[in-house]
């Protein structure tokens, strides 16, 4: 046997000595370091010390920065809408979580921030014609000055997930506008829930992770974002493209207490405003346009049967309950003198503008961008106080 085939014979270890040597002690460093632990925790233990809990985070809901998606209309809310849907709408995120175009200048002549749910988000309406970017369009041409327009929006925010946001995200723009608009939102939330500070999965205010899960969640959002982010589609098909995030609830009689659900909004509302004002930031509040008319068409009244009977409401109870949350908004706007751009008395309640019960399709978003544009104008002329 000559020296080749001897070399040959020879395994990996052998042929990369180096290699080898780095491979061992790392593995003997990971021993010490688990047997360290081990030795610690359980040392802990005897003295009454336990590090092994779950962890809590507040929940900001926004989109994760840098973010890029290319999302199809979802197939479960068919049935609520008389438009067709056959293209998938992009979402870009900015660095900040916000929906993209968003900072178009690096010093801007002023910013404005739109804070509110899915019919701020306007997730199925064309990029260059969400409002909260359109108005922002509408205000440089006007004005000739340099306007940044952030889009906060997200499905499923309250009041409380934007006063989150408002205080850890918004503050630092140093905006001269903050517009604020919320309702639907607001009365599932605390209609199904009973309070804001609640234990649903989507819409605590805080976040939950046990040990187990916490490991979980951080190898698929880091390790394996691309196949987790393929499961979570996969998921969302096979459910029709929507999940149920009241499903323990829905079918139990509910308790419905107008006055309270009102007074929770309000004092939320209330302080958005005192937030803004402190920080010398100018409210504005808008109400939600919708298509809840005397008479209802088809497409809203299987939406709010299926809502109302889940909570025991007949469909003018819902109304006057779902038109309460917008004269609480008109009424907090009265009595802060802040400016209320009053969207379900200016946008026609009509398939033209809204896809569905309150959100807007390409012209409607175009059309409340008009009318925002023209109410703000009068604060953007004038100077900062």
């Amino acid at each position: 046997m000559n020296p080749g085939q001897e070399i040959q014979k020879s395994n990996w270890f052998q042929q990369n000595p180096k290699k080898t040597l780095v491979l061992f002690t790392g593995l003997v460093i990971l021993l010490i370091v688990f047997a360290a632990e081990k030795i610690l925790q359980f040392y802990n233990h005897r003295h009454g010390v336990f590090l092994e809990t779950e962890s809590r985070h507040i929940r900001l809901k926004e989109y994760r920065p840098l973010t890029r998606l290319l999302l199809p209309f979802p197939r479960g809310h068919q049935p609520f809408t008389e438009h067709v849907f056959t293209k998938k709408y992009p979402i870009r995120v900015d660095r900040d979580g916000f929906i993209m175009p968003s900072r178009k200048y690096a010093h801007p002549d002023l910013s404005l921030v739109f804070l509110g749910g899915s019919t701020t988000e306007c997730l199925f309406v064309d990029e260059s014609s969400r409002f909260p970017f359109l108005v922002g369009t509408i205000l440089e041409k006007e004005t000739g000055q340099k306007v940044n327009s952030y889009n906060a929006g997200m499905s499923g925010n309250n009041s409380l997930n934007c006063i989150d946001i408002l205080v850890n995200k918004v503050i630092p723009l140093q905006p001269r506008v903050v517009v604020f608009m919320e309702n639907i939102n607001e009365l599932s939330t605390l209609l199904y829930e009973g309070t804001y500070w609640n234990k649903n999965t989507s819409r605590s205010p805080l976040e939950i992770l046990q040990k187990t899960k916490m490991v979980g969640k951080l190898l698929k959002e880091i390790c394996i974002p691309n196949l987790n982010y393929a499961y979570r589609n996969l998921k969302s098909w096979l459910s029709q493209g929507e999940e149920d995030e009241f499903a323990p609830i829905r079918g139990k009689k509910l308790q419905v207490d107008q006055a309270r659900l009102n007074r929770e909004f309000a004092m939320n509302l209330q302080v958005i405003i005192d937030i803004c004002k402190a920080r010398k930031i100018v409210p504005v509040l808008m109400t939600q346009a919708n298509r809840i008319t005397a008479k209802p068409d088809p497409v809203v009244t299987a939406y709010v049967g299926r809502f109302g009977r889940d909570a025991g409401l007949g469909y003018q109870e819902f109304k006057e309950l779902y038109d309460s949350f917008n004269a609480t908004i008109r009424r907090l706007g009265r009595e802060n003198q802040v400016l209320v751009i009053d969207l379900a008395a200016t946008v026609p309640p009509d398939k033209k503008y809204l896809y569905d019960m309150v959100h807007f399709s390409d012209a409607g978003s175009q059309y409340a961008a008009g009318l925002i544009a023209a109410k703000l104008k009068t604060i953007i002329a004038s100077p900062p106080r």
